[in-house]
Protein backbone atom coordinates (compact mmCIF):
# COMPACT_ATOMS: atom_id res chain seq x y z
CA UNK A 1 0.00 0.00 0.00
CA UNK A 2 1.20 3.40 -0.68
CA UNK A 3 1.61 6.20 1.99
CA UNK A 4 0.22 9.28 2.46
CA UNK A 5 -0.66 12.06 5.12
CA UNK A 6 -3.97 12.68 6.96
CA UNK A 7 -3.99 16.16 7.92
CA UNK A 8 -6.48 17.20 10.61
CA UNK A 9 -6.77 20.99 11.57
CA UNK A 10 -6.63 21.36 16.02
CA UNK A 11 -6.93 24.30 18.13
CA UNK A 12 -3.19 23.80 18.59
CA UNK A 13 -2.68 23.58 15.13
CA UNK A 14 -2.49 20.96 12.01
CA UNK A 15 -1.71 17.46 12.78
CA UNK A 16 -0.57 14.99 10.66
CA UNK A 17 -0.89 11.08 10.72
CA UNK A 18 0.92 9.28 8.26
CA UNK A 19 -1.73 7.09 6.66
CA UNK A 20 -1.28 3.61 4.10
CA UNK A 21 -4.13 4.20 0.97
CA UNK A 22 -5.93 0.86 0.78
CA UNK A 23 -5.84 0.25 -2.73
CA UNK A 24 -7.96 -2.97 -3.85
CA UNK A 25 -11.27 -3.67 -2.06
CA UNK A 26 -10.78 -6.90 -1.35
CA UNK A 27 -8.55 -5.75 1.39
CA UNK A 28 -11.57 -3.55 2.70
CA UNK A 29 -12.88 -7.06 3.36
CA UNK A 30 -10.86 -7.98 6.55
CA UNK A 31 -12.23 -4.87 8.11
CA UNK A 32 -16.08 -5.57 7.52
CA UNK A 33 -16.39 -7.25 10.63
CA UNK A 34 -16.77 -5.25 14.19
CA UNK A 35 -14.23 -7.55 15.89
CA UNK A 36 -11.68 -7.20 13.17
CA UNK A 37 -12.17 -3.28 13.59
CA UNK A 38 -12.29 -3.76 17.43
CA UNK A 39 -8.52 -5.64 16.86
CA UNK A 40 -7.59 -2.74 14.93
CA UNK A 41 -7.72 -0.59 17.31
CA UNK A 42 -6.84 -2.24 20.33
CA UNK A 43 -3.47 -2.87 19.34
CA UNK A 44 -3.25 0.70 17.72
CA UNK A 45 -3.19 1.56 21.28
CA UNK A 46 -1.42 -1.48 23.01
CA UNK A 47 0.63 -3.32 20.77
CA UNK A 48 -0.07 -7.40 21.79
CA UNK A 49 0.03 -10.94 20.92
CA UNK A 50 -3.06 -12.58 20.30
CA UNK A 51 -3.67 -14.64 23.37
CA UNK A 52 -3.38 -11.91 25.32
CA UNK A 53 -5.26 -9.59 22.78
CA UNK A 54 -8.67 -12.49 23.52
CA UNK A 55 -7.79 -12.18 27.18
CA UNK A 56 -8.51 -8.41 26.85
CA UNK A 57 -11.40 -8.73 24.53
CA UNK A 58 -13.16 -11.01 26.27
CA UNK A 59 -13.07 -13.54 22.95
CA UNK A 60 -12.00 -16.99 22.36
CA UNK A 61 -8.73 -16.64 21.02
CA UNK A 62 -9.62 -18.83 17.92
CA UNK A 63 -11.57 -15.89 16.61
CA UNK A 64 -8.61 -13.72 17.49
CA UNK A 65 -6.34 -15.30 15.46
CA UNK A 66 -8.87 -16.04 12.53
CA UNK A 67 -9.15 -11.86 12.38
CA UNK A 68 -5.50 -11.33 13.29
CA UNK A 69 -4.41 -13.57 10.01
CA UNK A 70 -6.81 -11.59 7.63
CA UNK A 71 -5.76 -8.26 8.83
CA UNK A 72 -2.01 -9.35 8.37
CA UNK A 73 -2.69 -10.53 4.44
CA UNK A 74 -4.62 -7.62 3.61
CA UNK A 75 -1.17 -5.21 5.26
CA UNK A 76 -3.17 -3.88 7.62
CA UNK A 77 -0.68 -5.50 10.65
CA UNK A 78 2.81 -6.29 11.31
CA UNK A 79 4.63 -7.80 13.84
CA UNK A 80 7.16 -5.36 15.48
CA UNK A 81 8.60 -7.45 17.94
CA UNK A 82 8.94 -11.68 19.33
CA UNK A 83 8.70 -12.11 22.82
CA UNK A 84 9.36 -15.75 24.88
CA UNK A 85 5.86 -17.07 26.42
CA UNK A 86 5.08 -20.64 28.04
CA UNK A 87 8.57 -22.16 25.65
CA UNK A 88 7.28 -20.71 22.73
CA UNK A 89 7.94 -17.63 20.35
CA UNK A 90 4.58 -15.07 20.74
CA UNK A 91 4.48 -12.56 17.91
CA UNK A 92 3.27 -8.86 19.13
CA UNK A 93 1.35 -7.48 16.31
CA UNK A 94 0.74 -3.81 15.95
CA UNK A 95 -0.84 -1.39 12.82
CA UNK A 96 1.28 -1.12 10.16
CA UNK A 97 0.13 2.91 9.59
CA UNK A 98 -1.30 5.35 11.90
CA UNK A 99 -4.74 5.40 9.46
CA UNK A 100 -5.82 4.17 6.66
CA UNK A 101 -7.14 5.64 3.75
CA UNK A 102 -9.35 5.34 0.76
CA UNK A 103 -8.65 7.85 -1.93
CA UNK A 104 -11.80 8.48 -4.33
CA UNK A 105 -9.66 11.39 -6.90
CA UNK A 106 -6.18 10.92 -7.86
CA UNK A 107 -5.23 14.97 -7.30
CA UNK A 108 -6.09 16.40 -3.68
CA UNK A 109 -6.83 20.70 -3.26
CA UNK A 110 -4.07 22.42 -2.16
CA UNK A 111 -3.82 23.00 1.67
CA UNK A 112 -3.76 27.08 2.55
CA UNK A 113 -0.78 26.51 5.28
CA UNK A 114 2.98 26.35 3.70
CA UNK A 115 4.11 23.18 4.75
CA UNK A 116 3.45 19.74 5.23
CA UNK A 117 5.24 17.48 6.89
CA UNK A 118 7.40 14.37 5.64
CA UNK A 119 6.87 11.62 5.03
CA UNK A 120 9.23 8.56 6.02
CA UNK A 121 11.94 7.44 8.20
CA UNK A 122 12.87 10.80 9.04
CA UNK A 123 9.74 11.76 10.74
CA UNK A 124 10.52 8.55 12.74
CA UNK A 125 13.85 9.49 13.71
CA UNK A 126 12.63 12.83 14.91
CA UNK A 127 9.35 11.92 16.50
CA UNK A 128 10.67 12.17 20.05
CA UNK A 129 10.70 15.93 19.09
CA UNK A 130 7.12 16.58 18.30
CA UNK A 131 4.65 17.10 21.32
CA UNK A 132 1.05 17.68 19.87
CA UNK A 133 2.41 18.46 16.13
CA UNK A 134 4.85 21.31 17.72
CA UNK A 135 8.59 20.95 18.03
CA UNK A 136 9.44 20.13 21.34
CA UNK A 137 12.85 20.47 21.99
CA UNK A 138 15.94 22.68 21.59
CA UNK A 139 18.25 23.50 18.97
CA UNK A 140 21.48 24.16 20.73
CA UNK A 141 24.39 25.97 18.73
CA UNK A 142 27.73 27.25 19.54
CA UNK A 143 28.09 30.87 20.96
CA UNK A 144 29.47 33.20 18.56
CA UNK A 145 31.31 34.62 21.17
CA UNK A 146 35.01 32.97 22.24
CA UNK A 147 34.33 30.48 24.92
CA UNK A 148 35.53 26.84 26.39
CA UNK A 149 38.89 25.53 27.28
CA UNK A 150 39.82 26.16 23.49
CA UNK A 151 38.02 30.29 23.54
CA UNK A 152 36.13 28.99 19.59
CA UNK A 153 33.85 30.95 17.77
CA UNK A 154 31.53 28.96 16.50
CA UNK A 155 31.52 29.01 12.50
CA UNK A 156 28.82 26.19 11.84
CA UNK A 157 25.84 28.06 13.83
CA UNK A 158 24.40 29.75 10.78
CA UNK A 159 24.10 26.23 9.13
CA UNK A 160 21.21 25.95 12.11
CA UNK A 161 18.70 28.33 9.62
CA UNK A 162 18.89 25.22 7.18
CA UNK A 163 18.36 22.90 9.43
CA UNK A 164 15.21 25.25 10.74
CA UNK A 165 13.45 25.78 7.87
CA UNK A 166 13.88 21.29 7.16
CA UNK A 167 12.27 21.22 10.84
CA UNK A 168 9.55 24.10 9.66
CA UNK A 169 8.24 21.44 7.30
CA UNK A 170 8.01 18.77 10.29
CA UNK A 171 6.84 20.59 13.19
CA UNK A 172 4.62 23.50 13.81
CA UNK A 173 6.21 26.43 15.56
CA UNK A 174 7.08 26.32 19.26
CA UNK A 175 5.46 28.74 21.71
CA UNK A 176 9.06 29.75 22.74
CA UNK A 177 12.74 30.11 21.32
CA UNK A 178 13.59 26.85 20.07
CA UNK A 179 17.22 27.88 19.95
CA UNK A 180 19.38 27.96 22.48
CA UNK A 181 23.62 28.65 22.82
CA UNK A 182 25.69 25.90 24.14
CA UNK A 183 26.71 28.17 27.35
CA UNK A 184 22.97 28.76 27.97
CA UNK A 185 22.63 24.91 28.30
CA UNK A 186 25.64 24.50 29.82
CA UNK A 187 24.78 26.78 32.73
CA UNK A 188 21.15 25.73 33.33
CA UNK A 189 22.32 21.64 32.88
CA UNK A 190 22.10 19.80 29.89
CA UNK A 191 19.40 17.31 30.89
CA UNK A 192 15.99 19.40 30.58
CA UNK A 193 15.00 18.73 27.26
CA UNK A 194 15.26 17.05 23.88
CA UNK A 195 18.04 18.64 22.66
CA UNK A 196 19.54 18.76 18.37
CA UNK A 197 23.19 19.24 18.90
CA UNK A 198 24.63 21.52 15.64
CA UNK A 199 28.79 21.73 15.83
CA UNK A 200 31.92 19.39 17.16
CA UNK A 201 33.38 19.87 20.23
CA UNK A 202 35.00 22.75 19.80
CA UNK A 203 32.64 24.51 18.60
CA UNK A 204 29.88 23.62 20.68
CA UNK A 205 30.74 22.70 24.44
CA UNK A 206 28.05 20.84 24.76
CA UNK A 207 28.86 18.43 22.50
CA UNK A 208 31.93 18.56 24.40
CA UNK A 209 30.35 17.19 27.30
CA UNK A 210 28.41 14.30 25.56
CA UNK A 211 31.44 13.27 22.93
CA UNK A 212 32.75 10.81 25.93
CA UNK A 213 29.65 8.97 25.71
CA UNK A 214 29.20 8.09 22.34
CA UNK A 215 30.49 5.30 20.35
CA UNK A 216 31.61 7.43 17.53
CA UNK A 217 33.50 9.88 18.91
CA UNK A 218 35.35 12.94 18.27
CA UNK A 219 39.45 12.74 19.44
CA UNK A 220 41.80 15.61 19.06
CA UNK A 221 44.29 14.32 21.58
CA UNK A 222 46.57 12.61 18.36
CA UNK A 223 45.45 14.19 15.46
CA UNK A 224 41.79 15.68 14.81
CA UNK A 225 39.41 12.78 13.80
CA UNK A 226 36.24 11.36 14.55
CA UNK A 227 36.79 7.85 15.57
CA UNK A 228 34.59 4.89 15.78
CA UNK A 229 34.60 2.26 18.72
CA UNK A 230 32.37 0.18 16.36
CA UNK A 231 34.03 -0.44 13.80
CA UNK A 232 37.52 0.71 14.80
CA UNK A 233 37.70 3.03 11.55
CA UNK A 234 38.72 6.74 11.89
CA UNK A 235 37.98 9.39 9.78
CA UNK A 236 40.03 12.69 9.18
CA UNK A 237 38.66 14.44 6.16
CA UNK A 238 37.58 18.01 6.77
CA UNK A 239 34.22 17.42 5.27
CA UNK A 240 33.36 14.06 7.44
CA UNK A 241 30.14 14.66 9.94
CA UNK A 242 28.70 12.59 12.29
CA UNK A 243 24.77 11.98 12.40
CA UNK A 244 23.87 10.35 15.86
CA UNK A 245 21.01 9.76 18.35
CA UNK A 246 21.48 8.55 21.36
CA UNK A 247 19.19 8.79 24.88
CA UNK A 248 20.95 11.59 27.06
CA UNK A 249 23.27 10.11 28.94
CA UNK A 250 22.34 13.18 31.76
CA UNK A 251 17.92 12.05 32.09
CA UNK A 252 17.41 8.55 30.05
CA UNK A 253 14.06 10.02 29.47
CA UNK A 254 15.73 12.99 26.92
CA UNK A 255 16.79 12.40 23.39
CA UNK A 256 19.67 14.22 21.92
CA UNK A 257 20.39 14.53 18.28
CA UNK A 258 24.06 15.13 17.04
CA UNK A 259 24.50 16.60 13.82
CA UNK A 260 28.07 17.88 14.19
CA UNK A 261 31.43 17.40 12.17
CA UNK A 262 35.55 17.78 12.22
CA UNK A 263 35.16 21.49 10.82
CA UNK A 264 32.28 23.93 10.02
CA UNK A 265 32.26 21.83 6.40
CA UNK A 266 31.91 18.43 8.35
CA UNK A 267 28.91 19.84 10.53
CA UNK A 268 27.27 21.66 7.29
CA UNK A 269 27.54 18.34 6.03
CA UNK A 270 25.65 16.63 8.55
CA UNK A 271 23.06 19.06 8.40
CA UNK A 272 22.63 18.08 4.16
CA UNK A 273 22.97 14.47 4.76
CA UNK A 274 19.88 14.35 7.43
CA UNK A 275 18.18 17.33 5.61
CA UNK A 276 18.28 16.31 1.39
CA UNK A 277 19.25 12.73 1.92
CA UNK A 278 17.24 11.37 4.70
CA UNK A 279 16.31 7.87 3.69
CA UNK A 280 19.68 7.32 2.75
CA UNK A 281 21.42 8.35 5.84
CA UNK A 282 18.91 7.07 8.03
CA UNK A 283 18.40 4.24 6.42
CA UNK A 284 18.33 0.80 8.81
CA UNK A 285 17.22 3.28 11.89
CA UNK A 286 15.03 1.02 14.34
CA UNK A 287 13.33 3.34 17.14
CA UNK A 288 14.48 2.78 20.81
CA UNK A 289 18.13 2.14 19.82
CA UNK A 290 20.98 4.25 19.48
CA UNK A 291 21.92 5.55 15.92
CA UNK A 292 25.15 6.54 14.23
CA UNK A 293 25.96 7.42 10.87
CA UNK A 294 29.19 9.10 9.39
CA UNK A 295 28.85 11.14 6.30
CA UNK A 296 31.12 12.83 3.83
CA UNK A 297 30.09 15.68 1.92
CA UNK A 298 30.31 16.17 -1.54
CA UNK A 299 30.64 19.37 -4.00
CA UNK A 300 28.48 17.57 -6.52
CA UNK A 301 28.00 20.81 -8.89
CA UNK A 302 31.70 22.58 -8.37
CA UNK A 303 30.58 25.81 -6.56
CA UNK A 304 32.31 25.24 -3.25
CA UNK A 305 29.60 24.24 -1.04
CA UNK A 306 28.61 20.79 0.20
CA UNK A 307 25.76 19.81 -1.57
CA UNK A 308 25.69 15.80 -1.51
CA UNK A 309 26.80 13.46 0.69
CA UNK A 310 28.56 9.95 0.44
CA UNK A 311 27.67 7.25 3.50
CA UNK A 312 31.24 5.98 5.12
CA UNK A 313 29.57 4.27 8.39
Amino acid sequence: MARRWLVEETPEGAVAREAEVIDRPSKVGALSSPLAWRILMELAKNPEYPNALADRLKVHEQKVYYHVRRLEAAGFLKVVREEAKRGASARVLAPTADAFAILLRPRAAALPFPALPRAGVVSRFLEEFSHGGRFDGAIVVGSPYPHGPFLTTARDSPYAVQLGFFLGGLFAAPKGLATRLDTEVKAAGPGRENMILVGGPVANIVTMDLNPHLAVAFDWKEAWRVVSSRTRRSYAEEDVGLVAKVRSPWNPERTIVVLSGLHYRGTLSSIVGLTEFSDTVLEGYEPGRDFYRVVLGQDRDGDGRVDAVSVLE
